[in-house]
């Protein structure tokens, strides 16, 4: 699907070109600021099962650049295309992002379930990839694919490891994220078998010339992510999304930037290393009215969305904990939910109706 260029298009590309100067950076002394990532979760295929909960008026404001109305007044949010891929990259690459965290899906999980790579597989063909890394985030259940597999899947990584546009901490060590790990030992048959299995991913990388992975424990709970680390031996602790549990009822933007940093704080005090998650925001509600879904966030609050400024702002305040905290921060790295959970509240992709203009604040901050 073509996109025409328009004038804030424009601006941003020309920011890639370093057409304009940049902000103030937060930084360690004697090295640059800690990178920034931002998770991809990549549903926007054809007939995919999300666009539909961008169907309301009060959701349209949501809409990605990406997206178009049709002429029967549908919305329709699709991003699986080169041409697609290859603005992505430019905008992220623009705003000064270091590198994505895609979710990866083994082909053969659940029939259909090779669609949602379509992510990691266009940035790796796209021409502007040199621009921005990547890394992957690796959901510990059935998402893996058959336990018999297990080695070649972990092949499969450790090519990608090798990759020159991977993400890597110091040390040069591959960033890998795992998300569900309350899953693991079920997925792979006990807890000694999902620890070999993490062990064999160490093991493959090694023989293959690399350091070992550092692997980070996405939970929702500092005691949570400490027990990972001490039980499966992950490097760090992190989150898919931070947003509270408490009380299904709308706050501030503020109080979900002060729950995250209540996150970081609370793996630090257990201590554990942590990578701070920087929530853009977190708003469930168009995906309330599906049965499934309901089940899922029907205790979680949600958040008013933040102005450019106010996310910036915590950005930078993330940025700034990690160089304070050099080593509860080890990995020097930043990661925001999300790029594109566009439905579930959460994202810095630009906007049919906001631009870049979340984009264009944060490049104040890390450019």
């Amino acid at each position: 699907m073509a996109h025409a260029v328009t004038p804030w298009q424009i601006m941003i590309l020309a920011l890639a070109l370093g057409a304009f100067g940049g902000g103030a950076l937060a930084v360690r002394p004697g090295r640059g600021r800690p990178t920034v990532g931002a998770i991809r979760w990549d549903a926007w295929f054809r007939d995919n099962d999300y666009e539909k909960f961008l169907q309301p008026e009060e959701w349209r404001s949501r809409l990605p650049f990406y997206a178009r109305v049709t002429p029967d007044g549908r919305a329709e949010v699709r991003s699986d295309s080169q041409e697609t891929m290859d603005q992505e990259v430019a905008y992220a690459s623009a705003a000064g992002l270091d590198y994505w965290a895609f979710c990866y899906y083994h082909p053969r999980s659940w029939e259909g379930a090779d669609r949602y790579n379509y992510g990691w597989k266009l940035y790796l063909s796209s021409k502007r990839k040199s621009e921005l890394n990547f890394c992957l985030i690796l959901q510990a259940s059935s998402h893996l694919g058959p336990t018999g597999e297990w080695p070649k899947t972990v092949a499969q990584f450790v090519r990608l490891f090798k990759g020159p546009t991977y993400q890597r901490v110091p040390g040069g060590r591959p960033l890998v994220y795992v998300l569900r790990i309350d899953e693991m030992d079920q997925h792979f048959g006990s807890h000694a078998a999902a620890c070999e299995a993490l062990e064999e991913l160490r093991r493959q990388a090694v023989a293959a010339g690399l350091p070992s992975p550092y692997l980070v424990a996405q939970t929702y709970s500092p005691a949570e992510g400490a027990k990972f680390v001490e039980e499966y031996g992950f490097d760090a602790v992190s989150a898919y999304s931070a947003p509270g549990w408490d009380q299904h009822k709308e706050y501030p933007f503020s109080v979900l930037a002060r729950v995250n940093r209540g996150f970081w704080d609370g793996c630090k005090a257990a201590g554990k290393k942590v990578i701070p998650i920087v929530n853009a925001g977190w708003d469930p509600r168009p995906r309330l009215g599906d049965p499934h879904h309901a089940g899922i966030y029907g205790a979680t609050p949600w958040y008013t969305e933040p102005t450019p400024s106010e996310l910036a702002a915590h950005v930078r305040s993330a940025l700034d904990w990690v160089s304070e905290n050099p080593t509860a921060a080890e990995a020097d790295t930043v990661l925001v939910y999300a790029w594109n959970e566009t439905d579930e509240g959460g994202w810095l992709v630009p906007t049919l109706s906001g631009g870049s203009a979340r984009l264009d604040a944060i490049r104040k901050v890390l450019r």
